[in-house]
């Protein structure tokens, strides 16, 4: 499976009403660290729709908050 512009999918209405301020976006493999995930975990929960991920200047982002909401214990 490639990871193209085409299998991202990119959620700009969370971008628009979003509060965090551009310092708390991180790359995918920040969040992949963060996270305690593979990059690719990251890269196939923003393509299911699990985390919404940003196109700024060409680089994906993600924010900070959306990592820790993402990452829940299983109860």
């Amino acid at each position: 499976m490639e990871w193209g512009d085409e299998t991202l999918r990119i959620s700009r209405s969370h971008a628009a009403t979003s509060s965090t301020p551009l310092s708390r976006y991180v790359s995918i493999a920040e969040a992949a660290q963060r996270a305690s995930v593979n990059r690719d975990t990251i890269r196939r929960m923003i393509a299911d729709g699990q985390l919404p991920a940003y196109r700024f200047r060409g680089q994906v982002r993600i924010a900070a908050e959306d990592i820790d909401k993402a990452m829940r214990p299983i109860k």
